[in-house]
């Protein structure tokens, strides 16, 4: 098939508006698409975990790690974040020298995103997430916990 021919097929529909119908459509599939991330990437979490202690992904703000290295700035060794997310404070771990840097996770989703950040960077070989539950993790070596939630 020629790309003129092409053209011809498509110049009449570029010129009609999309309708309450078509709105309808796109509506109905960007929600789908919405449930879909809640449903395969946030609520795997969820499962596990009891309702009153339930804690909704909120991805760290530049802000937020800007902070957290700077309480453990002039501090090296290892590093840990209970409950890592996306990964983020950990590889920013990472790059300030904190070795190993270890992230834990429930959610398999925010691992595998975790580890293609820290792909992406080129540290990959410096960081480990792990998929466990933090209540059962074994912190048998922590002089500095933040004792509360995102800030």
């Amino acid at each position: 098939m020629e790309d003129n021919n092409a053209q011809e097929e498509v110049s009449p529909l570029a010129g009609q508006s999309v309708g309450g119908w078509g709105l309808l459509q796109i509506a109905g599939c960007t929600g789908l698409a919405a449930y879909s991330v809640w449903a395969f990437i946030l609520m795997p979490g969820f499962r596990r975990v009891p309702l009153k202690l339930q804690v909704p992904y909120m991805p760290a703000s530049t802000k937020q790690v800007a902070h957290v290295m700077t309480l453990l700035k002039g501090r090296s060794g290892k590093m840990v974040d209970l409950g890592s997310g996306d990964g983020r404070i950990v590889l920013e771990a990472a790059k300030s020298g904190f070795s190993p840097a270890i992230g834990y996770e429930l959610n398999p989703w925010l691992v595998r995103l975790s580890y293609f950040n820290a792909w992406r960077v080129s540290y990959h070989r410096r960081v480990s997430y792990r998929r466990e539950d933090l209540w059962k993790v074994g912190l048998w070596v922590s002089p500095f916990l933040i004792t509360h939630q995102n800030l």
